[in-house]
């Protein structure tokens, strides 16, 4: 019996849909765990938060490079909301700030897992 109403509580629990303009709430503390860069000088760069979820972000400029031997860092808000007034840093880049011109739900990068097993 507990078994159907966890099998009910997942199958009625909210899923963002893809492609949808977004935040990141809570995004400090290092919620943004991962990152992948997208297709070659498209700007997109795809980041994976604690639950699991990806999500596309789109840099006002293509400026970070296409290897995963990038450090990225990011600011928030003051509440730790991830949001187009964020910005990326390329820290072999200080120099090299980005703005977002575009935050949304997303599948896993090709070649990543969406959810992994823990």
């Amino acid at each position: 019996m507990v078994s159907f109403f966890i099998a009910m509580a997942l199958a009625t629990s909210p899923v963002a849909p893809l492609g949808k303009e977004t935040v990141i709430t809570n995004a400090g503390g290092g919620t943004l765990r991962e990152w992948q860069a997208g297709p070659a000088r498209s700007g997109i760069v795809y980041v994976r938060d604690r639950r699991e979820q990806w999500y596309q972000v789109t840099l006002t400029d293509p400026c970070t490079t296409d290897t995963a031997l990038d450090t990225l860092t990011y600011t928030t808000d003051v509440n730790g909301t991830f949001d187009r007034f964020s910005r990326i840093n390329v820290a072999r880049y200080p120099n090299r700030i980005c703005g977002i011109s575009s935050i949304k739900t997303s599948l896993a990068p090709e070649g990543k897992v969406g959810l992994r097993k823990r």
